[in-house]
């Protein structure tokens, strides 16, 4: 990947509303999927859809975060919507460089992350995408506000894929844990589809990437009595620090945000927000989703049976 200056938010930014907040998110926040094509794309029995959010851009090179459990089939296409509808091809078949991945899974099937549960993705694009801005994360408090964003997989009963930003108060910060690096808990309610998505402060600047929901009996982040009633993530500011350990430096978005963006944003919800169902729309398979890394049984057909699991 290529190396351009690095550089921080150090200064403070004003605070914005939800809708504002929302705004930015809706314009930042991505849709990836495994074989993801506009239009259709082949029936894949494990194709799996989750969040991501852009971060930087350098010439027609856009950088989208996301966690690794998104995207960890390595050999395949994948494709990254955008909030013009835009299906943007990632052909990590002939091109590894596309996707940087911050850990590793472990075991048959990937129950445990070595690192961090963090991937880069680069696509290419002559598009002008609003980037998230950049923060530290390092000033977070409990109890301070914050905003996920995200795309769930739709219900039962809903006709389409809509995305969610969701409200919540941050719990407490760890160290980076050993499997997957999460140290953010949090009480946001979250759903499958939604990994990989952004974090935001009240100033709509980018602190965290969702990677877990609540524990079950079998799954957890930092600690199973915390992560039963919360959510987890990981620090914007540990991916940062990843990129420098790698000797990668990108060039992010400084505070404060865009008014502009916040505009696009307020102004394109209803179109940015709500697509197709992609089950119907794009593969004629279910797969059973976990909103965390382990792979488990989630390469089964709905109904199927998984022994051990």
């Amino acid at each position: 990947m290529m190396a351009i200056a690095l550089s921080l938010p150090l200064t403070a930014a004003q605070a914005l509303t939800e809708d504002e907040i929302d705004a930015v998110a809706s314009m930042t926040t991505v849709v990836i999927g495994e074989g993801l094509q506009q239009g259709d794309v082949e029936a894949r029995q494990e194709w799996r859809p989750g969040s991501g959010v852009l971060v930087a851009r350098e010439g027609n090179s856009y950088y989208v975060l996301t966690a690794l459990h998104v995207v960890r089939t390595q050999g395949v296409e994948y494709g990254i919507r955008t909030s013009d509808g835009k299906v943007h091809r990632v052909d990590h078949v002939r091109q590894q460089d596309t996707i940087l991945y911050f850990g590793e899974e472990v075991g048959e099937y990937g129950e445990s992350i070595e690192g961090y549960d963090l991937a880069m993705i680069r696509f290419e694009s002559d598009r002008d995408y609003p980037l998230a801005v950049m923060g530290h994360g390092t000033n977070l408090s409990p109890g301070d506000r914050l905003y996920l964003s995200g795309w769930p997989d739709p219900g039962p009963q809903e006709a389409r894929r809509t995305r969610r930003t969701v409200i919540g108060h941050l719990t407490a910060i760890h160290p980076p844990v050993e499997d997957g690096g999460y140290s953010l808990l949090y009480t946001h309610d979250t759903q499958v589809g939604m990994s990989g998505g952004p974090v935001f402060d009240g100033q709509g600047t980018l602190v965290g990437i969702h990677g877990q929901g609540t524990a079950n009996d079998s799954q957890f982040c930092i600690e199973p009595e915390l992560s039963r009633h919360n959510s987890c993530g990981l620090r914007s500011f540990d991916f940062v620090q990843q990129l420098e350990r790698k000797g990668i430096s990108l060039s992010f978005a400084r505070p404060p945000v865009d008014p502009d963006v916040i505009a696009r944003g307020l102004e394109n919800l209803d179109t940015a927000d709500t697509i197709n169902d992609i089950y119907a729309d794009f593969t004629n398979l279910e797969s059973l989703l976990r909103d965390g890394p382990s792979g488990g049984c989630d390469s089964m057909l709905l109904g199927d049976p998984c022994d051990g699991f």
